[in-house]
């Protein structure tokens, strides 16, 4: 009879198995730091409006002993909707499972799912971030595609900030772009 040896044994056999779970990396979810979090009141809808005063011009009429009224300015202010939407997932689990609430794997399926509503809510805050941003740093362009292209934007951002500072807005970016220059 032949010895049995471990080159012998198919991989199945050969493993074991470790009833220590190993932990997920999970990110640091940063992207919902600089945001303001609303709440919307019970059966209030899927739409909120927020209303933004615009500034009012400086003062430069001066005012001295005769009394005079200064010229009235008039208070205007911008409606901001913003439309909720839904996200959601689900797990199937297969596993026969002695007690719902101590259960192992079910323990492990609810921190996933809920590790999973955090990464969603980073992401679409990132994305909401990044759709809306005041400026973007450019760097590292060394292939003359991305170079055009990052011209081309740097560019647009020009006339954009044009336009900001015509209207008053806060508008300012760094044009300097390595490998590139505007």
């Amino acid at each position: 009879m032949p010895i049995t040896t471990t080159t012998i044994l198919p991989a199945p056999v050969q493993q074991s198995y470790s009833l220590k779970l190993l932990s997920v990396p999970t990110p640091n979810m940063i992207h919902k730091i600089p945001s303001m979090k609303k709440t919307m009141p019970r059966n209030g809808g899927t739409t909120l409006r927020m209303r933004r005063y615009n500034a009012l011009n400086t003062a430069m009429v001066p005012l001295g002993n005769s009394g005079v009224t200064p010229p009235a300015q008039t208070l205007t202010a911008i409606d901001i909707d913003a439309k909720v939407s839904f996200y959601g997932t689900y797990l199937q689990i297969n596993e026969q499972v002695t007690l719902q609430n101590q259960d192992p794997a079910l323990n492990e399926a609810a921190k996933r799912l809920g590790v999973s509503l955090r990464q969603t809510e980073d992401q679409l805050t990132r994305d909401m971030l990044a759709a809306t941003a005041g400026f973007i740093n450019c760097t590292s362009g060394v292939n003359g595609r991305i170079v055009a292209v990052v011209k081309s934007f740097l560019m647009g951002l020009k006339l954009l900030t044009g336009n900001a500072e015509d209207n008053k807005a806060q508008a300012s970016f760094n044009t300097s772009v390595d490998g590139c220059a505007a």
